[in-house]
């Protein structure tokens, strides 16, 4: 697929001194992780030079416990390498400075919800976490970063984020046939935004410290695995890319040219994997949007330039809807192609094929929609379906081993990439506008644009679009509580931390019903008559309004509705399937239900 890209109208002379650093990697079964803080120059050879940011700044940041102090990462954390079928054990300490508490959230994987490491799974400080789980998700790139209930944003500008490869050497037909020498042809691409606290006094400016908590705020500088005007040296071949947008806010429209202003030709792209994994066939394009908190995988074949020749990471632009604020520069970062660098398994040739993929298996057995709301700004809120994010509050609740569709409305004006805990799901239909176009259509499963295509678990959805999706829910079942919710929200960090979250929890078919009954604070409901014909009726003083659900007997979800108070209301069944309902009334943070037989 070609794509028309045009320049961000904002250029300026640019210099690109700064070697892009390789996060190191951290192998095996266990995992010993210290959160911490650290000073990290995000400028350390002065390429910037309308401010001063060569000096070292206070960061948070991840690290092997016992990491030699030469080696310590002081900006993100160390590159994970998880093998599939393995059984992991973590030990995270939280050493952060000034009480501060934080999450480890791993992106993208299914495992139990108590391992997610969501807002419910704080890591207070000067303690620690020890997760252990193990991995059943197929071969992918995906990451973890902190969770922090309301702090999301402000510890991920800090530092406090990192990549994951997850690999099965021995089972996956592609390992031998795509670049796979970590550091060599395999590279870690961290695009973030950043923001800076500056000391105007000073000629130039200097910084003094990261602009952590900014809502909303522009970051104007582009990081690349945490520094400024990056560089990388690669050889003359075939070379993966693992890009990750890790920032808070901001969407990137890239493409690789030669040209680093007003660039007419770039470079072949080809994705040959989503944030869920490999793709079907290498799919060819020029430039790619990412929004935030999706990794995508492409093979750039850089035997086509000459020695020294200079490639670089265009900014493009963004839609309207899309663009959080603008962008210092007319590229983020340059590959520099050197011929004397020979990659330890050089790959020469691009598969034609890759994967087989077609819808996952079994019939949908529910069907949720979900409206993206508000404004923000000026002390509004972002949210879903018009409340916010509640901890105590389950939003919905699904069945393991289940197969279900969601329908996700953007109402707001602005675009919004929705994401989803525990599972990768795959686009069936999605009407409006679509990537960096400005023309709606609807598209329609297997007729997709690349942009929809492949498992994932964020998807952009353009101000006045619908996304729809499919995805199984499978494994690791959990009580009916709370705290044992997965999260779906916005990726954009600062919408995130103002209330556009919910929470679902997986459960048993056999412990719904249990669990309903067990939750604390959970009363009887007396409804009448029972069993039911037509319409049934409430016994009791409900005067506050509340939220009345009723449940099949597979636990999906067939009536929801909000109303003023139960008193002196007559409820109508008559659409509603025959046989065990489940009717829940939830008010305050008062919860009420009763099992009703419709005949």
């Amino acid at each position: 697929m070609t794509t028309l890209v045009s320049l961000s109208s904002f250029s300026r002379a640019q210099t690109f001194n700064n070697e892009i650093p390789m996060p190191y990697l951290m192998t095996g079964e266990s995992f010993d992780i210290n959160i911490s803080s650290g000073m990290h120059n995000f400028d350390p050879n002065g390429s910037i030079t309308s401010v001063n940011l060569n000096v070292p700044l206070a960061t948070y940041c991840y690290n092997r416990t016992g990491q030699p102090e030469n080696d310590k990462m002081s900006y993100l954390g160390p590159t994970l390498v998880f093998t599939k079928g393995e059984h992991l054990d973590f030990d995270i300490s939280n050493n952060l400075p000034d009480g501060a508490n934080t999450t480890v959230h791993w992106h993208g994987l299914n495992i139990p919800a108590e391992m997610d490491g969501g807002p419910h799974q704080v890591i207070y400080n000067d303690s620690n976490w020890t997760p252990n789980f193990n991995v059943i998700d197929e071969v992918q790139t995906v990451w973890y970063h902190t969770h922090l209930m309301d702090l999301t944003t402000d510890q991920v500008i800090r530092g406090l984020a990192g990549l994951i490869i997850l690999e099965d050497p021995a089972n996956d037909p592609l390992y031998m046939e795509l670049p796979r020498n970590y550091g060599e042809n395999d590279f870690p691409i961290v695009i973030q935004e950043k923001g800076f606290v500056l000391d105007s006094t000073a000629t130039p400016p200097i910084a003094t410290a990261i602009k952590a908590g900014e809502k909303p705020g522009n970051g104007p500088y582009t990081l690349i695995n945490g520094v400024i005007g990056g560089y990388l040296t690669i050889p003359n071949e075939i070379v993966r890319l693992r890009i990750l947008n890790g920032s808070p806010r901001k969407m990137y429209h890239i493409g690789l040219s030669t040209e680093l202003n007003s660039p007419t030709n770039f470079a072949t792209m080809w994705m040959v994997a989503t944030g869920g994994g490999y793709i079907d066939v290498p799919r060819p394009t020029d430039s790619t949007l990412m929004s935030v908190g999706d990794r995508r995988e492409f093979l750039i074949d850089f035997s086509q330039y000459s020695d020294g020749d200079t490639v670089y990471m265009s900014n493009l632009n963004v839609p309207k809807d899309a663009d959080y604020g603008s962008t210092i520069g007319s590229a983020l970062m340059a590959f520099v192609v050197d011929y004397s660098l020979i990659s330890t398994n050089p790959i020469t040739t691009i598969p034609a094929t890759l994967v087989e993929y077609e819808l996952s298996a079994g019939v949908v057995s529910n069907t949720r929609e979900k409206r993206l709301m508000g404004s923000g700004g000026s002390g509004n809120v972002w949210t879903i379906d018009g409340t916010g994010m509640d901890m105590a509050v389950i939003n919905d609740t699904v069945l393991v081993n289940s197969k279900e569709k969601w329908v996700i409305h953007n109402e707001t004006n602005k675009s919004h990439p929705f994401h989803i805990h525990k599972v990768q799901f795959q686009v069936v239909e999605y009407e409006g506008k679509l990537g960096v176009l400005d023309t709606s259509a609807t598209y329609t499963y297997p007729d997709l644009p690349d942009e929809l295509f492949g498992y994932k678990d964020v998807q952009l959805i353009r101000a006045g679009a619908t996304l729809t999706f499919e995805a199984r829910f499978d494994s690791f079942p959990s009580p009916l509580a709370a705290n044992q919710g997965y999260m779906y929200h916005c990726h954009i960090l600062t919408h995130e931390d103002t209330s556009m979250m919910h929470q679902f929890v997986v459960v048993d078919s056999a412990d719904f019903y249990l669990g309903l009954a067990s939750i604390p604070g959970t009363e009887s409901l007396s409804v009448y008559p029972n069993p039911a014909t037509s319409k049934i009726s409430f016994n009791g003083s409900f005067e506050k309004p509340g939220i009345l659900r009723i449940y099949d007997i597979s636990g999906r979800l067939i009536r929801h509705e909000e109303i003023l108070s139960l008193e002196n209301i007559t409820i109508s069944v008559h659409d509603l399937p025959r046989g065990i309902v489940i009717v829940e009334f939830t008010s305050d943070d008062k919860r009420y239900i009763s099992k009703v037989s419709l005949q």
